[in-house]
């Protein structure tokens, strides 16, 4: 009889979900999970030794071990050998963040706006709401040294804003942070991004 599977501790949210390489002459679409997913997070994007990153999952070392081979073992079959990749995301809990500078209409959503709001979501409700002074409107720091490690910190997974440089855009995407442009937004639609 086979054990049962322990549930993974999961936090990065992909945007983009699909990717089908142009000319493609197989059908089979090859499929990471969310366990093989933030595995791929943990080492490859934020560098984290194997025993770091097994701690954030809730496995053991030997277990992500696993888990990081069969990834990118599916990863480089999609790549060299031509085939589609599927992400399978399970959008039941993410972390929303953005910069407005009020707390309960949200239009300018700019960098530099006097606070940073902070949603999560979980099954399509908000459960907690933070707000807190923006140090990049405080200070007149550069958003990218002072926002990225603070919403890094608060788990943020998408980052919604106006406009971005490419230099936040980087910081934010080392730290596994999406990226989704937008105007504004109203505090019933985020809840329903996905």
């Amino acid at each position: 009889m086979s054990r049962h599977k322990c549930r993974r501790a999961t936090s990065y949210q992909p945007l983009i979900t699909r990717f089908d390489p142009k000319g493609a002459k197989h059908d089979e679409v090859i499929s990471l999970i969310p366990e093989e997913i933030e595995a791929l997070y943990l080492m490859d994007l934020l560098d984290l030794y194997q025993e770091e990153a097994a701690l954030k999952m809730e496995v053991s070392r030997p277990t992500f071990a696993r888990i990081i081979k069969t990834a990118r073992h599916k990863v480089a079959l999609a790549l060299l050998g031509g085939h589609r990749l599927h992400l399978e995301v399970k959008r039941e809990r993410y972390v929303v963040a953005f910069c407005s500078n009020e707390t309960s209409h949200f239009e300018s959503l700019n960098t530099k706006d006097k606070y940073l709001c902070i949603f999560n979501v979980e099954n399509h409700r908000i459960v907690k709401t933070l707000f807190l002074e923006n140090p990049a409107h405080e200070k007149e720091a550069k958003p990218p040294l002072v926002l990225a490690p603070l919403l890094q910190e608060y788990q943020v997974n998408f980052f919604l804003t106006k406009t971005l440089g490419q230099g936040f855009r980087n910081a934010l995407g080392a730290r596994g942070i999406q990226v989704i442009e937008k105007e504004s937004i109203e505090e019933s639609e985020i809840a329903k991004l996905f």
